[in-house]
């Protein structure tokens, strides 16, 4: 096994890059304020969180807050075992019309253990984010919504090494900076029953490390910073079952680079997976999904899935509270 992977793990819990940590959303009628702001009226509202990893494009209501705790997992490698669990909790609050600010927190971890060479990795990582969202299309008045973020990160991550092919047993610890634009566009094919989003990410990131940054990449010194980069595309389907209640299924597609510019393709992967979301009460909602890596390609590997670069399975669970 690539230590690469180790390196796509670190950043993966570092800044959950695969996932946007949204305000919950609430199916009220918005204020008078958010809908002549937004262009959006209570029939055209939809949940942000309805399409598992992917978002809608809803933004809070004008002065409105919001507090989340998300749960994302990695699980499963080629030959070995791998386990990433990461939490992140967030507030969030709509300073002016349109934008929306959330502060969040995370902590998380991952255990690479692998039968050939029996090397194995523990790595854990805690930092904070701060996302931006604007809206700047809405669905009531142009058929769809489309909405740009931004959430700039830091994390400072632990790693401990064995390996007994090598003399080398011992620990690191290393900065991670990351930086990630999405646009994340939905619209209603059915309306007021079916739904469909589509999200694009461009995501990057700089690692500090002694031996090993992101992607495989050794600074030639300290001061020196590995850099990387993600585009990620994501497309999703959600039907209205009853009340506050949905179910869909989702695609994704995401890449990694060497470089922050996409500069050096490193490999691919397609996921697959249902999503869910039930508003519980006026106030409080619970979404999650689970997605299998159906296809992909590691960079020089010959196999048809991509388990250097990224895990076998994925999931997420969230719980939100507006206030």
């Amino acid at each position: 096994m690539r230590m690469s992977l180790l390196a796509a793990a670190v950043l993966a819990l570092a800044t959950a890059t695969a996932t946007a940590a949204d305000m919950p959303s609430r199916i009220v009628k918005p204020t008078p304020e958010a809908s002549a702001a937004c262009k959006e009226t209570s029939r055209t509202a939809i949940p942000s969180d309805i399409f598992g990893f992917s978002s809608g494009s809803d933004v809070a209501d004008l002065g409105a807050w919001g507090a989340a705790a998300e749960y994302n997992g990695a699980y499963g490698t080629r030959r070995g075992t791998l386990q990433g669990h990461n939490v992140k909790t967030q507030v969030s609050t709509s300073p002016f019309p349109c934008l929306e600010i959330g502060p969040s927190l995370n902590y998380g971890f991952s255990r690479l253990h692998e039968r050939v060479g029996l090397t194995s990795n523990h790595v854990s990582a805690f930092g904070g984010q701060i996302e931006f969202k604007y809206k700047l299309l809405g669905r009531a008045a142009n058929g769809f919504g489309l909405t740009l973020t931004a959430e700039p990160g830091y994390s400072r991550v632990r790693t401990r090494f064995s390996d007994p092919l090598t003399p080398f047993v011992g620990a690191e610890s290393s900065a991670l900076a990351s930086n990630s634009f999405k646009a994340l566009m939905d619209f209603a094919i059915v309306p007021g029953v079916i739904f469909g989003a589509l999200n694009v990410e461009y995501a990057q990131g700089w690692a500090s490390a002694e031996r090993l940054g992101l992607n495989g990449c050794a600074p030639a010194s300290l001061a020196a910073w590995c850099r990387s980069s993600n585009l990620n595309m994501r497309a999703a389907v959600s039907a209205k079952l009853a009340d506050g209640f949905y179910l869909g299924v989702e695609g994704q597609h995401l890449r990694t680079y060497s470089g922050n510019a996409l500069n050096r393709w490193q490999g691919g992967a397609f996921y697959v997976g249902p999503t869910m979301f039930w508003q519980a009460t006026e106030k409080f909602t619970v979404s999650g999904t689970f997605a299998t890596q159906v296809a992909g390609q590691a960079r020089g590997v010959r196999n048809d899935l991509d388990l250097n670069n990224y895990s076998r399975h994925v999931a997420k669970l969230k719980v939100g509270y507006s206030f």
